[in-house]
């Protein structure tokens, strides 16, 4: 009885990497994103449709308070583009590092965070309003009501960030959460 159970066993757990290895060769396959780390390399060409060196695609939204922002008018400074929604639970883990870094070191830094948030896909602006006060949230949220800006940047996993130097051309995509080291290694490699 217990050889038949671990021999099941056995083949469950096998079967299970089998699993794990295809869909892991798929994403791999689909995305051109290595699974064991997040980070897309300046080398790499990725699926979104954007790569690096490639010029940011302009866009102009509205904030939460109402004021249009435009992409471009942070030409001279570093940006930092995260595309998010308030029901994604990776999206709020880097919530407080995203902050952290934005009150102690973005200003020296010369960087600007712009969050995008996925309004699409996601609840009301009252709803997001009252979010984003409960995080201290600090930096601009930028509200894409109709999804423009997730197809256009063509955004499958959230959170998904750019980073854009003084020239707005992306240099570096991180796909999933990230801490303030990330975002301090990340940001001392743009020009």
């Amino acid at each position: 009885m217990k050889k038949k159970i671990f021999g099941l066993l056995l083949v469950i757990a096998l079967i299970a990497i089998a699993l794990t290895n295809f869909v892991k060769s798929k994403v791999d396959e689909d995305q051109k994103v290595d699974t064991s780390s997040t980070e897309v390399s300046a080398e790499m060409k990725n699926d979104s449709g954007l790569e690096v060196n490639q010029t940011a695609p302009d866009f102009k939204l509205k904030t939460l308070e109402g004021k249009e922002v435009k992409l471009s008018d942070y030409r001279g400074k570093k940006v930092i583009l995260n595309f998010w929604a308030t029901w994604c639970p990776p999206c709020k883990a880097e919530i407080p590092h995203m902050e952290k870094y934005y009150k102690n070191q973005a200003k020296d830094d010369g960087v600007e965070i712009l969050a995008v948030n996925l309004t699409s896909s996601d609840k009301d602006e009252k709803y997001i309003r009252d979010f984003v006060k409960s995080y201290d949230m600090t930096y601009p949220v930028l509200l894409d009501k109709e999804g423009e800006q997730q197809k256009q940047y063509e955004i499958v996993t959230i959170p998904t960030t750019f980073f854009i130097d003084q020239k707005g051309k992306i240099q570096k995509k991180i796909i999933g959460p990230m801490d303030q080291d990330m975002m301090s290694k990340a940001i001392a490699t743009l020009k």
